[in-house]
Order: C-alpha cells, then structure tokens, then sequence
C-alpha cells in the first residue's frame, strides 16, 4: 500500500479517522520528542509533553493551513510546549548535545584522548548554554536538529532572514567564546 501524504492523513483525521491520527502521530512523534528533549532534558518530561504536543495539534488540526510542512507546524507545538514546561518550572533551554541513551564511544581512543575530548565538550556545551537565548535557540535547531532555516522561521514565528542573522550571529558569538576559552578549533567544521 502507498504511504499517504500528510494531507490525505490530516483530511481523513478532520473526518475522525482514529487510524490516520495514529499514523500522523507514529510519523512525527519522534522529531516533536527531539525537539521536547532538546529544550527540558529530560525522559520523564518528554512523553507526557509529547502527548500534549499532539493533544494540541489535533485540536488545532483544522486551522492547519498548509503553508508550512506539517512536520514544522507540530514541531512548533512540541517547542512551545517545551518551553511552557520550562516556563513552569521556572527553567530555560540548556544545550543537550545527544539524544537520551546516545552515547559515542571507541575503545580504540585513550583514555586521555577521551578525557581532553570530553573537557572540550564541557566547554562546548557551556559556551553555547551561555548564548543568549535568541542565539542559542536558532542556532540549537540548525545544527543540532538539522531543521532549515524556513522550518525554523515557522517553528519560532519569525521571518527566515532574521533566523538566519540569529544563526550566524550566533556562531560567532559561540566562535568567540571559545576562541577566549582556547577551543576555537570546535566550531570551526560547524561554521
């Protein structure tokens, strides 16, 4: 059988197809669980607020206009609902460089190769923590969740030529930073 597009999915949940809302939330569930881990870090919070996130598209399915992907509309949910949570509890988006459970090691490296690895890391991820949010969150989902700029326009609710200023000012701004801290090196095949 064919996959369905996602708009023959949206019209057939619209009509209150139980089984095509099942498949719009098996094909988008994991970018929008990306997205929530990206921002709270954490995999008790990113089922319940993947729920949520999909709770709240299927409300809003019919003001869905199309105009972006699907994909970016839920995955602009899914980051809204993130950032209620964080807003809840009074937290913001820190920097999460794997997935839950991803973790890259090679038992060929030494192990002081891998302590210096994982002290650039540390740094790393401290210097884009210490971005400004403006930066950091633009710059977040280019490099991290791949998504381009257009998606991340749509995810943010700003115009693509602004994300694309954010993005590079915040590479230099992160540049910079580790320039000072002695990692420049760690950005550069990013830039």
């Amino acid at each position: 059988m064919e996959a369905q597009t996602d708009a023959e999915l949206v019209r057939r949940c619209l009509a209150g197809d139980q089984s095509a809302c099942a498949q719009l939330v098996s094909r988008h569930a994991r970018i929008a669980g990306t997205v929530i881990w990206r921002a709270v870090r954490s995999r008790e919070l990113v089922e319940d607020l993947c729920q949520e996130t999909f709770l709240r598209a299927f409300r809003a399915l019919g003001s869905f206009d199309g105009r972006a992907r699907l994909s970016t509309w839920i995955c602009s949910i899914a980051h809204r609902v993130a950032l209620d949570e964080l807003r809840r509890q009074g937290r913001t988006i820190r920097f999460a460089a794997e997935e839950p459970g991803e973790q890259a090691e090679d038992e060929d490296v030494d192990l002081l190769g891998q302590i210096v690895a994982r002290e650039e890391v540390d740094l790393v991820h401290a210097a884009v923590n210490a971005l400004p949010e403006r930066y950091r969150l633009p710059l977040l989902y280019a490099a991290l969740q791949e998504l381009g700029y257009e998606d991340i326009a749509n995810m943010l609710e700003i115009p693509v030529g602004t994300v694309k200023t954010l993005v590079f000012r915040g590479k230099a701004l992160l540049r910079e930073r580790l320039a000072a801290l002695g990692v420049a090196r760690a950005v550069e095949g990013n830039a």
